[in-house]
């Protein structure tokens, strides 16, 4: 039962708790939109490749919403490109802190690991991610888990989560190329060409899968076709970096 004040003195105290109740509820909602114009600000700026302009808005954000846990994450991501790691690590945990079951933190930060050689952290990670029921991305995880057991020299076990990734996004290209990769390892050059066909129908216009398989087709002295995926990656990166090493690989050749 609600008990009524005894008298106005108690009316008008409750009246002015109750305007600043919502004073403060007001003042919360303007701070999140504000908040939230910058994260959206800042993930533009990185987008267009302004990675500090980025970082600047992102940081602002963060003091403006200190508990958002995808503002720290976009952090601990524009950390680790940049090659802060000791940052980028603070906000990956902190927003797995803020979301236990915050998987996408939970990729990322292996990923900061992957860079940092740290393996087995790495597989930690990924793991923790495909885990979650709820990760609406899990071939991103069995990927890098591919690509952490690859650097460990698990070329098996880094096949078997490569192809995990595969039958959950079939097109994906990038994990096409690290299985090809994976199998030049073991030499199976043909198992090697099939999976990097596979990476160029599903990314036609990406210059590494042509220049790698020419690189093994060169190995393996098949010059004609090494020559045609030379040929490809100069038309798709004429003036950078796999375009000028296709171009040395060939005057090689001549």
């Amino acid at each position: 039962m609600f008990m009524k004040p005894r008298n106005k003195k108690g009316i008008i105290t409750i009246i002015f708790l109750s305007i600043l109740l919502i004073g403060c509820a007001g003042n919360r909602s303007l701070v999140k939109k504000k908040s939230q114009a910058l994260e959206n600000l800042g993930n533009s700026l990185i987008q267009q490749g302004d990675l500090r302009g980025g970082l600047e808005k992102l940081i602002e954000a963060s003091k403006l919403d200190p508990e958002n846990a995808n503002i720290h994450n976009e952090l601990g991501l524009v950390y680790r490109d940049l090659g802060a790691y000791q940052d980028s690590l603070f906000h990956f945990k902190k927003a797995l802190a803020l979301r236990s079951k915050f998987s996408e933190a939970q990729n990322n930060l292996g990923t900061l690991y992957l860079l940092e050689k740290k393996w087995d952290l790495a597989i930690e990670c990924f793991q923790k991610a495909v885990s979650d029921i709820l990760y609406k991305t899990p071939h991103y995880a069995y990927n890098n888990m591919g690509l952490a057991y690859y650097r460990k020299g698990n070329y098996q076990t880094a096949i078997e989560n490569y192809q995990k990734a595969l039958r959950l996004f079939p097109s994906y290209s990038r994990c096409y190329e690290n299985l090809a990769r994976t199998y030049e390892a073991i030499n199976r050059w043909e198992s090697a060409i099939e999976a990097y066909k596979k990476s160029i129908d599903y990314a036609p216009d990406y210059p590494t899968p042509h220049l790698n398989l020419a690189r093994l087709y060169l190995k393996l002295n098949r010059s004609d076709e090494a020559a045609k995926e030379l040929n490809q990656t100069i038309e798709i990166d004429p003036k950078g970096r796999y375009g000028n090493e296709a171009k040395q690989l060939i005057k090689g050749m001549e």
